[in-house]
């Protein structure tokens, strides 16, 4: 007895045992031919140390001798410019504010329960797989070149950005509600989108307002990254310090970054358990 529950155990285990194995193999062979190796990890992970004016961070030039919020010696070369700690907040602010406003009605177009028909659903769902195609920093790139350097061409990439991000999640999330609300008003004879309006809208607002909250965070992030293309923001301190190998003052910068980005994730994880 003991014997056949030992057997049939194993032959319910040889699947998976397959699939991790597979999943190993392939992960080694990717590894041999990329040259991928432990030791050569090490090595280069403790070369770190070896990057030349790294420490100490210089805070003295990153905090400067202004108020906490307004860093002089970060202008670029304009005292009529905003702090790009200011600017990458601002970026990332306007960025995450239109890509949510706009991402309302093309998540519920992109869902098989609230879209109109199928022609509209296909139509949405293809270009938000089109718009999340394109990475954020290639969205960056063609802004620069299209509308010049700067925090407009940044804003511009990180609305879609958000607009991809925030779309994804919330159709996600309308596909999951309760129908029967939905049932309920169209039996009424309600039009479609007023019952849509009523009978689903309030079932996702939570989850859309800490959606934003969530895209807020990490068009912060991205902000940063952005401005090594020319997109505004702090990313233009890092790379131009980068370029005249200053890493003293790029870890301060990185360093200061690190503390922003914590304390509007706390807050954003604070507002959105409240929320959901």
């Amino acid at each position: 007895m003991f014997g056949v529950a030992a057997v049939l155990a194993f032959t319910a285990r040889l699947p998976l045992l397959s699939s991790m194995s597979a999943l190993t193999f392939m992960t080694l062979y990717a590894g041999a031919q990329v040259g991928f190796t432990i030791p050569g990890l090490i090595e280069n992970v403790t070369g770190i140390t070896r990057i030349p004016n790294l420490l100490p961070p210089d805070f003295t030039w990153a905090i400067g001798g202004g108020d906490w919020w307004w860093v002089p010696s970060w202008e670029f070369g304009s005292a009529t410019r905003a702090n790009p700690i200011i600017e990458t907040t601002r970026i990332a602010l306007i960025a995450t504010f239109v890509g949510v406003a706009v991402s309302l009605p093309i998540a519920f177009l992109a869902s098989t329960m609230t879209a109109p028909n199928r022609p509209a659903y296909l139509i949405t769902k293809g270009f938000i797989n089109l718009v999340r195609t394109v990475p954020d920093l290639f969205w960056a790139m063609i802004f620069v070149t299209s509308v010049g350097a700067g925090a407009f061409a940044g804003a511009l990439a990180l609305i879609f950005f958000s607009l991809a991000i925030m779309a994804k999640l919330l159709s996600e999330t309308v596909d999951a509600v309760d129908p029967r609300p939905l049932e309920a008003a169209r039996a009424t004879g309600a039009r479609h989108f007023p019952a849509v309006r009523a009978a689903v809208l309030p079932q996702v607002l939570p989850n859309y307002v800490a959606y934003a909250l969530y895209t807020f965070e990490l068009n912060i992030r991205a902000s940063v990254v952005l401005g090594v293309v020319g997109a505004g923001g702090i990313g233009q301190v890092l790379e131009a310090q980068r370029a005249f190998f200053r890493f003293d003052r790029v870890l301060a910068v990185v360093i200061i970054i690190f503390v922003l980005v914590f304390v509007i994730e706390q807050v954003s994880i604070a507002l959105r358990r409240r929320l959901v």
